[in-house]
């Protein structure tokens, strides 16, 4: 199950990035890195990455294990760099 802490959907809402694209980053999209909580509260984040097809744009998702949820704590818009 999926969960959104309330960081997470004011930035969804402002960045009009939807559920469905921030849970299909997680499912499908490409790992970035893995790193463990550096507070010591043993929370373990995770970003991944991903190319929308439907919505032309890369999205990072940063979310957090909690037993069997996924907590997800953030979500923006990767820009990309014009040559």
């Amino acid at each position: 199950m999926y969960k959104y802490t309330d960081h997470a959907k004011k930035m969804m809402e402002t960045r009009e990035i939807s559920e469905h694209e921030a849970q299909t980053a997680i499912e499908k999209g490409k790992l970035e890195f893995t790193r463990t909580d550096e507070k010591g509260r043993g929370n373990e984040y995770t970003h991944s990455i991903v190319l929308k097809d439907t919505f032309p744009r890369k999205i990072m998702v940063g979310w957090a294990y909690d037993k069997d949820d996924i907590v997800i704590l953030t979500v923006y818009e990767v820009k990309r760099k014009s040559r």
